[in-house]
């Protein structure tokens, strides 16, 4: 608590002393939050920050129960700007919220509102490179920012396969051929995730690549769900990813608790995804593996405990419509199937989704509702969500 009201008090003061300095520009708008220039424009900062809060009601089938709960799902600020040269950009983003601070790791402190903290340079046209803390060049959906969803959360398969934020140096290309364009991006980080562990020496490598061979979308809208730039013709993201990590210590590569014993697991990870849009209409596709050379692990000092790496293949089709420049329809479905290895600790789990978005400034200000049907193994569950998100 203390470190988030510093946080917070430190976010005040340098706001007040930026703006007060002579010489400074300042802009607002609406979605884009504060934007600060220095007198020679050398120097730029930008603030802004989200808020979403969150309903959430769930019937088992099975055990004929019902639980709901309010959240504040997400709140988070973020600063970002040029630093003295414009080659060199940065982004910082903080959290507040409870979803925003888990460590996802029962053994670790659960203080971490540090989200994102990059410092980038422009070294040519064709080549940014990033150094700090920021997602892997993963799965697509958990490159799309949470404030530009389709549906209230991401889907149960990205939750599962997804790699997540880490540590370390990023490439980031860009490369045009006519109309076709190629994105390559390498990372190599700790493989640990956000949380310290205990060093081993040992890294993960990350290589996605993107092509558009129809051209860029509107304003990136590659990585926004929701087709809400009406684009008048095609366009189509089609990319492929591998992931190394070696010895990992960790269930999920870069999230989830401690392997038992200190066991440590060389993970795979690998797949592809997809990304059209047409006028109003939108289609995604992930397919993702992650293989792990560890097994089903039992804890040494209590045998009636067991963890494993979540190994197996995760797949989802998602789709929207906007039937007005303001509403949307989408439907989801997504399907985890665990490795054989791993079936007797981890169930196949299945998920149909149905929800309905309003945009009263786009993703900037929305108002979300989704109904899901989930199964997992032989239990069948009813979710209901409604959401409201603010970009300011």
């Amino acid at each position: 608590m203390k470190k988030m009201m510093l946080a917070t008090y430190f976010v005040a003061v340098s706001t007040l002393v930026f703006a007060q300095k002579k010489g400074t520009s300042t802009k607002m708008t609406f979605g884009k939050g504060v934007q600060f220039a220095s007198e020679d424009s050398l120097f730029t900062l930008g603030i802004n920050g989200r808020v979403q809060s969150l309903f959430e009601g769930k019937v088992d089938l099975n055990k004929e129960t019902f639980g709901a709960d309010f959240l504040l799902r997400r709140a988070r600020l973020n600063f970002q700007g040029t630093a003295l040269n414009p080659k060199f950009t940065y982004r910082i983003q903080i959290g507040f919220a409870h979803g925003d601070i888990t460590s996802a790791n029962a053994d670790a402190e659960n203080n971490l509102i540090l989200r994102d903290a990059m410092l980038n340079y422009q070294a040519a046209k064709w080549l940014k490179i990033g150094f700090g803390q920021t997602k892997l060049p993963g799965n697509r959906q958990r490159q799309v920012s949470s404030a530009n969803l389709q549906l209230v959360e991401r889907s149960v398969v990205n939750n599962n396969f997804t790699l997540d934020r880490d540590k370390g140096i990023w490439f980031y290309t860009n490369f045009k051929f006519n109309k076709t364009i190629l994105k390559p991006t390498l990372a190599i980080s700790s493989g640990e995730g956000r949380i310290v562990s205990n060093k081993n020496g040992k890294l993960s490598y990350t290589l996605r690549t993107e092509i558009l061979p129809l051209g860029e979308f509107k304003n990136n809208g590659d990585y926004v769900e929701s087709s809400l730039e009406f684009e008048p013709k095609p366009k189509l993201a089609v990319a492929g990813v591998y992931s190394y990590n070696q010895a990992s210590v960790r269930t999920m590569g870069q999230l989830g608790n401690y392997l038992y014993n200190s066991a440590t697991s060389d993970i795979k990870y690998y797949g592809g995804d997809l990304l059209f849009k047409v006028k109003g209409f939108s289609f995604e596709s992930e397919l993702y593996r992650r293989e792990s050379s560890a097994g089903v692990i039992i804890n040494a000092e209590d045998t009636r405990l067991k963890n494993h790496v979540i190994a197996g293949t995760g797949f989802l089709m998602q789709s929207g419509y906007l039937i007005t420049k303001k509403d949307e329809i989408a439907v989801r479905y997504g399907q985890i199937t665990p490795d054989e290895k791993m079936q007797s600790v981890m169930n196949k789990q299945q998920e149909y989704v149905l929800g309905y978005s309003h945009y009263f400034a786009k993703h900037s200000l929305k108002i979300q509702t989704d109904a899901t049907y989930w199964v997992n193994g032989t239990s069948e569950s009813l979710i209901y969500r409604l959401s409201s998100v603010v970009t300011f």
